[in-house]
């Protein structure tokens, strides 16, 4: 059994979770000579965090994740695995690697109540267990800010492991294991939370004395959003869906274009069987899709980028021009979802086309059946 009152490295910062430094202050752990380590000392990049809310980006590989993932299943005696339920994804290499492992998992729908409003007919918890390849009684839907839905997740940590237990928390970036770990725990509070994608950059290990257990929140992995190695933290930030993304339901015809700020554009180029195809757009609030035609995307992007065109910002946009861009061509029939990574989706709900998806070589746009379908993207 492992010690519960076990606390953090101290020589690793309790926000970030990185080993602390003295030598490069722009690198993540830094913290001045001058200063001496106490229970309470973080490094400079999350006391900027936390006190002036300038967050930094950080680099941070998958594989490096799962590595702090293998070792802590060496201590670990049972996992908490996370969710976006605004952009909800299947990882099969963390899915295996649990299965093989073999102790108790969970499965968290983080930020269900986003997007359980738009379920007008039921069954949204179900329709992501069927995204995700899981069966529906094998997850929970929660929000990690909603004390309701952390008991429900004690709760169940407190039925299946016995006190001085360990704990890990895995997921992707912003799926909200860390505000989670901090709902949670009360001894949690110096860990650094952001909107900003990454902000855990090593292990997170907390002792809950109202648990008797032990959290370790492991960074989360990054490429399920593929605009983190290239905007700005800022940019990264607008990107993030908060409590209320847009919806927009339409219908569009041939040579008619969805403008996602400056990043992607989604152009209708032949509709069948009928003149029309109905589709509805779900995005973040500040990348709220702007319909216009074709052939005058680039006088939109020249003259509302920045503006009504909010992401990215100018700096961003430069550093994206400078990039290779494709045009990937897509059918979709009624009661499928185009998914734009980091930028939302598009469901078709009446009729059928061929879509064009421009933007940078890096952007790998996928399908999948409707998350949300039939009278309800109709309604909305």
């Amino acid at each position: 059994m492992k010690d519960p009152k076990k606390a953090n490295d101290p020589n690793c910062c309790p926000g970030c979770g990185v080993p602390f430094q003295q030598e490069d202050p722009e690198t993540p752990g830094f913290i001045p000579p001058t200063v001496v380590i106490g229970k309470d000392t973080i490094c400079r990049r999350c006391f900027r965090l936390v006190h002036y809310r300038q967050a930094t980006k950080a680099a941070l590989s998958d594989e490096l994740v799962l590595g702090m993932i293998r070792k802590e299943m060496e201590q670990s005696d049972g996992a908490i695995q996370f969710v976006d339920a605004f952009q909800p994804s299947p990882n099969p290499l963390l899915d295996n690697l649990l299965e093989e492992w073999g102790k108790p998992t969970l499965k968290v729908i983080n930020k269900y109540d986003m997007i359980s409003g738009w379920f007008r007919s039921g069954g949204g918890s179900r329709r992501l267990a069927e995204i995700l390849g899981i069966s529906k009684d094998s997850a929970l839907t929660m929000n990690a800010l909603d004390h309701a839905s952390v008991k429900k997740v004690t709760s169940w940590i407190g039925r299946r492991f016995p006190c001085g237990s360990r704990i890990m928390l895995v997921g992707p970036v912003n799926s909200g294991k860390t505000t989670f770990l901090r709902s949670a725990c009360s001894e949690a509070h110096l860990a650094s939370r952001s909107p900003m994608p990454g902000t855990t950059l090593g292990p997170v290990i907390v002792s809950s004395s109202m648990l008797g257990m032990t959290l370790v929140d492991i960074p989360g992995f990054r490429s399920e959003d593929p605009w983190i190695p290239i905007l700005c933290p800022d940019c990264l930030v607008d990107l993030q869906p908060g409590k209320k993304p847009n919806r927009l339901t339409t219908s569009l015809k041939a040579g008619d274009l969805l403008l996602f700020g400056g990043l992607v554009s989604v152009e209708v180029l032949e509709c069948f069987r009928m003149d029309r195809v109905g589709i509805a757009a779900f995005s973040p609030e500040k990348l709220a899709p702007h319909r216009t035609r074709a052939e005058r995307e680039g006088e939109l992007l020249e003259r509302h980028a920045g503006g009504l065109l909010a992401v990215p910002c100018p700096g961003c946009r430069k550093t994206l021009r400078e990039l290779p861009w494709s045009r990937t061509e897509i059918r979709l029939v009624k009661g499928q979802d185009l998914v734009l990574p980091g930028c939302g989706w598009i469901t078709v709900w009446q009729g059928e086309a061929l879509f064009s998806v421009h933007a940078p070589d890096f952007f790998r746009p996928s399908t999948r059946s409707a998350l949300i379908g039939g009278d309800d993207v109709h309604e909305c």
